[in-house]
C-alpha cells in the first residue's frame, strides 16, 4: 500500500520514530481529546456559566496552534498525504471556488468559515495526531464511551415522554450538535454502534467486553427509539454485514441464532415502531408528510444538477433553490449527495462521492495487507469497524443533509489515520510523513 507525504523521513528504526512524533504531539492530540468530549458530551448545556468559554472553539483551536507550533519546532511536513488528504483538500478547493458565483457569496462564505472549514480542520488534526494504535483506541473509545451517555439521555426521553415540540410522536434527542433531533441521533449512534463492535473485538479483559456489549445495547435501544426509518436501514446494513461475516466464520448456528434474536427484537420494538416503518411503502401512515417533501427536495435538488452541473448554486445554497421554486425557506436536502451535487455541481459532488470510495478502499487494503500480520490484530479489527460505520454513514446519510458536519469527517480523519498506522505495520512498507 504506498502512502506518501510531502516530504518523505524514512527513520532507521520506525517504531522509534512513531512513538517520538507521538510524544511531540501529545499537547495537541489531547486538545483534539478534549474537543471531542466537547463536540459529543456538550458540557455548556449543562452548565450554562461554561457558555461564554467556547469551549469547543476553543480546544480546537489550542490544538491546531499547539500542532504547528510543533511543527515549526521540529521541522516537519504540515500534514500526512493519503487519498483521503487529497481529496479533502481537492473538496475544500472546490468550496471555495464555488463562493463567488453562488446565489449569495456572502452566504456560501459564512457556511465555509463557520462549518466546512471547522470539520475540515478537525479532520486534519485526527489524520495527523491519531498516529499510534493506544491514540487510535483511545480516541474511538472515548467516542464510544460518549455514545453511551447519549443513548441512555434518549432512552431517558422516551420513558419520561420528553418529545420535540414540532412532531410530538418523536423524542427530543441530545443536546448537542450531532443528536438533536431523532434522526441526527440515529445517524450518530449507528455510527457507535459499528465503532463499539471494534473495541469489543480488540478488548482482551472480560469485564470490558460485557462494557462493551452493555453499551452496543444501550446504543441499539437508542437507534430503535428514535423511530428514525433512515436510521433503522443503517442499523440494518451493520447487522446483516455482521451476520454475513459470522455465517461465513461459524456457518448455520450464527443463523438460527440471528433468527432468534430477530424474532425476540420484533417482540421488544415500542408500540407503532412496525408501522413507523411500514410508511417507507404507505405514505399515508407518514402523518408528518416528511416523506413526501423530502421527494420533492429530491426532485427540486436533482432538477437543479440537471440544469447547473458546473457550479451548483454554492456551498450551503441549496436552500435558495427552494425558495426560488416557492418553497419554503428551511428547506434543506435530505440526501448529503444531492445536496452537495446542488451546492457545488457535478465536479464537487464527484470529489466527495471519491473520497467515500477511497476511505472504503483504504479500509478494505488495510484488511487484506494485515490479515496474515499476528501484531496487526487491532488494527484490523478497528479498520473492519470503521468500515462498518463508513457504510452505515452512507445509509443513514443518503437521507439526511449532513455533508459538511463533524461526523463525516471524524470517520475521514479515522480512515487516513487506520491507512497510515497499517502501512507502517505492512512488512514491506516505510512510514512516511
Amino acid at each position: 500500500m504506498a502512502v506518501s507525504g510531502v516530504m518523505s523521513r524514512v527513520p532507521e528504526r520506525p517504531g522509534a520514530f512513531r512513538t517520538s512524533a507521538a510524544a511531540e504531539n501529545a499537547v495537541p492530540f489531547w486538545g483534539l481529546m478534549c474537543f471531542t468530549f466537547v463536540l459529543f458530551i456538550a458540557p455548556q448545556h449543562f452548565f450554562p456559566i461554561l457558555e461564554p468559554l467556547r469551549l469547543a472553539q476553543t480546544s480546537a483551536g489550542l490544538a491546531a496552534v499547539a500542532y504547528l507550533l510543533n511543527l515549526i519546532v521540529t521541522r516537519r511536513p504540515v500534514t500526512v498525504v493519503t487519498p483521503e488528504v487529497r481529496l479533502a483538500l481537492w473538496f475544500a478547493l472546490v468550496a471555495v471556488a464555488s463562493i463567488p458565483f453562488s446565489l449569495s457569496p456572502g452566504g456560501s462564505l459564512e457556511h465555509f468559515v463557520t462549518v466546512l472549514l471547522k470539520s475540515i480542520i478537525i479532520f486534519f488534526l485526527i489524520a495527523n495526531l491519531v498516529e499510534t494504535i493506544e491514540h487510535l483506541k483511545l480516541l474511538i473509545a472515548s467516542i464510544v464511551l460518549y455514545g453511551s451517555v447519549i443513548s441512555v439521555t434518549a432512552l431517558r426521553n422516551f420513558a419520561t415522554g420528553h418529545t420535540m415540540s414540532s412532531d410530538p410522536s418523536r423524542i427530543l434527542g441530545y443536546s448537542n450538535q450531532l443528536a438533536l433531533n431523532p434522526v441526527d441521533l440515529a445517524l450518530t449512534l449507528n455510527v457507535i454502534l459499528a465503532l463499539t463492535i471494534g473495541l469489543y473485538f480488540v478488548a482482551r479483559r472480560r469485564l470490558v467486553k460485557v462494557l462493551l456489549l452493555a453499551g452496543m445495547a444501550l446504543t441499539l435501544a437508542g437507534v430503535i427509539v428514535s423511530f428514525s426509518r433512515g436510521g433503522f436501514l443503517a442499523l440494518a446494513v451493520i447487522l446483516s454485514v455482521l451476520l454475513a461475516r459470522w455465517y461465513r466464520a461459524q456457518g448455520l448456528v450464527v443463523l438460527l441464532s440471528a433468527s432468534v434474536l430477530v424474532v425476540l427484537g420484533m417482540l421488544l420494538t415500542p408500540e407503532g415502531y412496525a408501522d413507523r416503518l411500514y410508511s417507507v411503502f404507505d405514505w399515508d401512515r407518514d402523518r408528518a408528510g416528511s416523506i413526501q417533501s423530502r421527494w420533492q427536495m429530491a426532485e427540486v435538488a436533482f432538477t437543479s444538477i440537471l440544469e447547473n452541473p458546473l457550479i451548483g448554486a454554492g456551498l450551503g445554497m441549496d436552500g435558495r433553490i427552494y425558495v426560488e421554486q416557492g418553497f419554503r425557506g428551511e428547506w434543506v436536502t435530505h440526501s448529503v449527495f444531492l445536496r452537495v451535487g446542488a451546492d457545488l455541481g457535478l465536479p464537487g459532488l464527484l470529489v466527495y462521492v471519491l473520497l467515500f470510495v477511497q476511505m472504503l478502499r483504504g479500509l478494505r487494503q488495510t484488511q487484506r495487507q494485515l490479515g496474515p500480520v499476528p501484531e496487526a490484530r487491532e488494527v484490523v479489527a478497528l479498520a473492519n469497524s470503521l468500515e462498518l460505520a463508513v457504510c452505515s454513514f452512507l445509509v443513514g446519510a443518503a437521507f439526511l443533509p449532513y455533508a459538511y458536519g463533524f461526523l463525516f469527517y471524524y470517520l475521514a480523519g479515522l480512515a487516513a489515520a487506520i491507512r497510515l498506522i497499517g502501512a507502517r505495520l505492512t512488512p514491506s512498507a516505510s512510514p512516511t510523513r
